[in-house]
């Protein structure tokens, strides 16, 4: 069984790649901050059927950043390089939160390379609508703050970004095997992450970008919905939000989800029953399930 953790070079850049077990492959690109390690359980029992890469997009983990400004088209340029590179063909793709909104984007820019994707709780095109919620006092979770939050940290040291991240890793820490503890800790304490981020968070998430829309292909797809009552209790007790703010919020992101179900004509939706946004951790079974969906109508394709 093929069992390799290496740099990929994409030509304008070097990517960390995981790769793991033989058969048709599946890929998968994580969210907006999240460590391979996360990803771990799931891309050692994904692996046992089929060949899966798990990677980090330009300026994460070991990831270059390249010369360009990052973006979801930058991002879905590299995926697709990455997969020449590769020689891959006809892959599923599995994307989480912005990592969804990436693949959303590539599915529009290379319409014939995937045979189905996966579409994790994903980021929507129109995620800016998210911020039109009220909250109360300052809301150290908008875009906008954010937004300066990474630019702070793309200019602090690894040593002092160590100190900010620590409730973060912390919570990791809690949650994942000790044997990834170190990676995680380089993950988070990494300044050129926090300025990919930023970049990203700018173009992405903050503008109202109307002519992003291009025909979607009719590829078979899967949409994982996170479970709205898990989402209210996780936005109250860990942000701090008043429970009318966090259902608003709530109500806008199923909003979006159940329009992403209307991508195309053979996209399915999946409620990932009592998880939170992170659902490879929370309910990984849903998204091993949609997996062997996509496999299942392939085969029937064929």
């Amino acid at each position: 069984m093929i069992n390799i953790k290496k740099l990929v070079d994409i030509g304008d850049k070097e990517l960390e790649v995981w790769m793991k077990g033989n058969g048709r492959t599946i890929i998968i690109q994580p969210g907006m901050i999240s460590p391979l390690s996360e990803w771990n359980a799931l891309w050692e029992d994904l692996s046992r059927h089929a060949r899966v890469i798990i990677y980090n997009r330009a300026g994460c983990g070991k990831s270059d950043k390249g010369i360009t400004t990052r973006n979801r088209r930058e991002n879905a340029k590299d995926l697709n390089a990455l997969i020449k590179k590769l020689s891959i063909t006809s892959p599923i793709i599995i994307g989480h939160s912005y990592g969804g909104l990436i693949l959303q984007q590539f599915a529009q820019e290379y319409p014939n390379v995937a045979s189905g994707f996966v579409l994790v709780d994903s980021t929507s095109f129109d995620a800016y609508r998210l911020d039109e919620v009220e909250i109360e006092g300052e809301d150290g979770n908008s875009t906008e703050a954010w937004i300066e939050k990474c630019k702070t940290y793309s200019g602090l040291s690894k040593k002092h970004l160590q100190l900010e991240m620590a409730d973060w890793v912390n919570e990791l820490k809690e949650i994942l095997p000790s044997i990834s503890h170190k990676e995680v800790e380089k993950f988070m304490s990494n300044p050129t992450m926090f300025e990919s981020l930023s970049e990203e968070l700018e173009f992405d998430l903050l503008s109202r970008e109307t002519n992003y829309y291009k025909a979607f292909p009719d590829t078979f797809t899967i949409v994982i919905g996170r479970d709205p009552k898990a989402s209210i209790i996780e936005m109250v007790e860990s942000e701090g939000l008043h429970k009318s703010e966090a259902e608003d919020i709530e109500n806008i992101w199923q909003n979006l989800i159940r329009n992403q179900t209307k991508l195309n004509s053979n996209t399915k939706y999946i409620l990932a029953k009592e998880s939170g946004h992170r659902v490879h951790l929370e309910n990984p079974e849903v998204i091993k399930r949609a997996v062997d969906s996509i496999f299942n109508s392939i085969k029937v394709k064929e």
